[in-house]
């Protein structure tokens, strides 16, 4: 080996494949930590000897805990959320709301997700700022996926003139087989339910559609 392979070897800035390897080592110890230890009990420290990286790697990318836990947070909200369904040509702008939906109860109503959501929510009393930025994350993705859809459906002209009504579809569907989920109800049956409240919360909303006014903060 050269001197200069060697050199390389050693230290200094990695390549951009390896800096791509090097996050998801990060991300992945630190959601591991994160969902057994909490966030409190999780240590920059602690993320960087997991991942089998310097403390520099880690800091450079994430400054903070807070930043470093709403990186998760976006990641596992991202693969629950980043999709397009493939709906048949013709299908009605309810059907594809629907089929959106489900898709996302599907995804979100996992042991993982679910867990995700109650680290989150179990930070609330001792760091109300990184519970509601988990949940701004997690609820804006949610919704940015049902407005994608209402634009494709050609119900609205942009995902802004889409958001109201995509949050009151999550509102409605979504969030009370969460909030279920957290009590402990079991995910099989919380996603058949989702099989009625998805398609009821669809055509409720789109016989409404001129009455949803603007958003709200």
């Amino acid at each position: 080996m050269s001197a200069a392979q060697q050199h390389s070897n050693r230290g200094g800035r990695p390549r951009r494949d390896q800096a791509g390897e090097v996050e998801t080592r990060l991300l992945d110890a630190a959601a591991s930590m994160f969902l057994s230890r909490g966030f409190a009990r999780t240590s920059m420290h602690q993320v960087a000897q997991s991942a089998k990286s310097g403390k520099t790697s880690l800091y450079s990318r994430y400054p903070t805990k807070g930043a470093l836990f709403a990186a998760v947070v976006q990641r596992s909200v991202a693969w629950d959320t980043d999709f397009d369904s493939e709906q048949e040509a013709g299908a009605s702008t309810q059907d594809k709301l629907t089929e959106t939906g489900l898709m996302l109860a599907d995804r979100t109503l996992t042991e993982q997700s679910i867990a995700m959501m109650r680290v989150t929510a179990a930070e609330a009393e001792a760091f109300p700022e990184i519970a509601l930025e988990g949940h701004r994350i997690g609820f804006g993705l949610c919704v940015a996926s049902i407005a994608r859809c209402l634009v494709r459906a050609d119900e609205f002209d942009s995902p802004e003139d889409a958001t109201p009504m995509a949050r009151r579809f999550v509102e409605l569907a979504l969030h009370p087989l969460y909030f279920h989920a957290l009590a402990g109800h079991d995910l099989a049956g919380l996603r058949s339910r989702a099989r009625l409240d998805v398609p009821q919360t669809a055509r409720y909303l789109l016989t409404q559609s001129d009455d949803i006014g603007r958003d709200v903060p």
